[in-house]
């Protein structure tokens, strides 16, 4: 995919696609999202980032567009999105999640939570040490090591 920068070891046939937003408050922390703690869902009670499986037919900016809306509340455009990186799902051997960047700043009084156990704005420290679902932990390593 075009502008996604390869982060991690993708599968060679990909089957499925994941997009992911991130956001960040005015402050550079990032917003994460507490998975729910049930033994049916990928990674959970880890801290992931906001976003979802990507539907038939849809497009990656699309799908991030309506997973964020979801299950944040925000409306976002899709000019608002850039891509980011790709890296391998945790939860399908044939996956790959596509992480998009927004610019615009976030704040807690934004959000109206439709999915998950919470969320948090988490600085980089929290990031490096919190219980992150894998794939995304390199990405974080990265920007904040």
């Amino acid at each position: 995919m075009s502008g996604f920068r390869r982060l991690g070891a993708l599968p060679e046939a990909e089957g499925w696609q994941g997009a992911l937003v991130m956001a960040q408050d005015g402050a550079g922390r990032v917003l994460m999202q507490l998975r729910d703690d049930r033994p049916d869902i990928a990674a959970p009670g880890h801290w992931g980032l906001f976003g979802g499986g990507v539907e038939p037919g849809e497009k990656l900016v699309e799908a991030a567009v309506r997973e964020f809306r979801e299950e944040t509340g925000v409306w976002l455009s899709e000019h608002e999105l850039a891509p980011l990186v790709r890296v391998p799902s945790h939860a399908r051997a044939d996956g790959v999640l596509y992480v998009f960047h927004t610019d615009r700043r976030v704040a807690p009084g934004d959000l109206r939570l439709g999915e998950g156990a919470g969320f948090a704005f988490l600085t980089p420290a929290q990031l490096l040490r919190f219980d992150v679902i894998e794939p995304l932990r390199p990405l974080f390593a990265e920007m904040f090591d």
